[in-house]
Order: C-alpha cells, then structure tokens, then sequence
C-alpha cells in the first residue's frame, strides 16, 4: 500500500482536526501545498516556481515571525542536510500547538547514492534520515515514527521515545541500511492508517 505525502499530511488533518499548516519547501505550490486540506496555509521557499506566502529560508520565516505563532501541522521538505533539518525541526517544534504534529519527507533513502549531501539531479533525498536517527537516539520527548512510504515521511510529535541505543557509529548509510527499521522506527502504511482511523 502506497500514500503520497499529501494524503498522509490530509489522514493527520482530518484525524486531530487540525486548523492551520506550514509547509518548509514549497517550491512549486501544485505539487503539494496546493492538495492539503485545511483553513490557513503558509508556504514557504526561498526560490519559489509558482506563488508562496514568504520567499526566503525557513531560518528567515522563523526569525520574522512572533513567538506566539503556531501551527497544528509543519510539513518539512526544505534544505536536504541533515543539520537545517534539525534546525527546521527545533524551530517547528518552538511554533507547534500542544496536540501538533510535524511531517518530515524524504527520510528513507534506498540506495547509498540518494543520499548524498549534495543534490545529483534524479531522486535525491539528501541525508535527511541522519536527522531523523539523531533524535531517535538523543530525545526522549518526541515521539517519531516514519512511514514507509513516498521516500518516507516521518511523523514526530511531542511524547515519549524509547531511545534507540547502540554502542556503534549509526550515521553512516551502511549502518543504516542493516537497522534502518528499529533506528528510524519504521511503520507501514497499514499500521499508520489504523492508528489513524477516523
């Protein structure tokens, strides 16, 4: 079973009754902020192709914004290395509601090449999932599963988190392409859906 990003970011809208969303790397609107659902919509994108709410980085928006700002919903797909996506995450966590929850994309990698730092034209996710391990590893109040589906979208939101632990250097890709299913506690579309079920 397959989702696209829209359609998992629609089932958490729909689930939690969510009312406002960001959306980090926008980049051309039609190819997904234009399909989410929801009563107020700010994208942002430094070098947009088409209409966005604020052109500039994400570290910029954060910065123009007041403190009690907040959105139920944060879709990432900004910048593809893994340090700005800690840093867009530490950010949306700072503008989240309380029930929030933030949808990271492209954090399931399937070959060592998409994963590279720099961007080769083709599929390209960056490294992405580095982030995504480093705090399933370091925080244990964040609960962050990642849904095998659409080069993996991560779904964090505040709670608990068992740490994944290991004795091993796990950010590099042959590491985690042995335990990328407990490291990046991967769920399937099935088991997102179930636990999503309205």
């Amino acid at each position: 079973m397959y989702l696209n990003r829209w359609d998992l970011i629609n089932i958490l809208i729909n689930k939690n009754n969510y009312k406002s969303y960001l959306e980090i790397g926008t980049q051309d609107p039609a190819s997904n902020f234009d399909k989410i659902n929801i009563e107020k919509k700010v994208s942002i994108d430094p070098f947009p192709k088409g209409q966005v709410t604020f052109v500039g980085t994400s570290d910029e928006y954060f910065q123009s914004i007041s403190d009690d700002v907040e959105f139920d919903i944060i879709f990432i797909d900004g910048l593809h290395h893994n340090d700005q996506v800690l840093k867009d995450i530490e950010n949306s966590l700072n503008h989240l509601t309380e029930k929030g929850s933030i949808v990271c994309h492209d954090c399931l990698p399937t070959t060592e090449h998409m994963q590279q730092r720099n961007d080769h034209g083709g599929v390209w996710t960056g490294d992405v999932w580095k982030a995504i391990a480093e705090l399933r590893v370091e925080r244990i109040d964040l609960d962050i599963q990642v849904v095998d589906t659409d080069l993996g979208c991560a779904v964090i939101k505040r709670g608990t988190n068992i740490p994944y632990i290991t004795k091993e250097y796990y950010l590099n890709y042959t590491y985690y392409n042995i335990h990328k299913w407990n490291l990046m506690n991967i769920i399937s579309v099935e088991d997102f859906l179930k636990k999503n079920k309205i």
